[in-house]
């Protein structure tokens, strides 16, 4: 019995990075009241709250950075599919022009095979 070979169909990029920053955000939001109750400079635990802040900081840095990023991926593998897509025009059109040059030179083959056995028959 033979098995039926599928393929195989990886997310897109943007779908995991998109599933990635929720999972953030929602890490974020949790860590949100956290925040607000260390930020309280009377709290004994002042210092890690500065500290989380700016681990907070960090990391909206580099999602912000990664967003950057990404559009600037996106646009150009935009620009690279618009590229692709008038190189292939071009090859279809050189295909096209390349055709038509076998066909004239068959034509012209013919037409030269029927001058040089007309020069070489026989004259009556």
């Amino acid at each position: 019995m033979q098995k039926k070979m599928t393929t195989l169909s990886l997310p897109q990029e943007h779908e995991v990075l998109l599933k990635t920053m929720l999972t953030m955000d929602g890490k974020m939001d949790q860590l949100l009241p956290l925040l607000d109750l260390l930020n309280d400079p009377d709290h004994p635990m002042s210092e890690l709250g500065q500290a989380l802040i700016e681990a907070l900081q960090r990391i909206s840095e580099d999602l912000r950075q990664a967003t950057s990023l990404r559009d600037e991926h996106r646009a150009a593998l935009d620009q690279a599919n618009e590229t692709n897509a008038a190189l292939s025009q071009m090859l279809k059109t050189i295909s096209g022009q390349l055709q038509e040059i076998r066909a004239e030179n068959r034509s012209l083959k013919q037409q030269i095979s029927e001058i040089h056995s007309l020069m070489f028959s026989p004259v009556d």
